[in-house]
């Protein structure tokens, strides 16, 4: 039975937060997922905007002609992978 412990990482160690960890003597081995915190809504906005701009800025894509022609060729139906037609 596989048991969730939180905990918080200092520096190298995890200081455990709950009140259930098992108390031991010996290595304990676990297994610990970063919960990112989540950025504001109108920070990512601002933060796709600057991608967009760099984007624009570089040039890319500044080869294809036809916008709209090159969007439906990308967009025609083609085999998905894995599945025989």
């Amino acid at each position: 039975m596989l048991r969730t412990y939180e905990g918080i990482l200092e520096g190298d160690r995890v200081r455990w937060a709950g009140e259930d960890v098992p108390a031991t003597d010996r290595p304990l081995r676990v297994h610990v997922t970063v919960l990112e915190e989540e950025t504001a809504k109108e920070e990512r906005g601002q933060q796709m905007a600057d991608a967009l701009s760099k984007l624009a800025d570089s040039g890319a894509f500044s080869e294809i002609e036809d916008p709209s022609a090159w969007q439906r060729t990308i967009r025609e139906d083609r085999p998905l992978p894995g599945r025989n037609r």
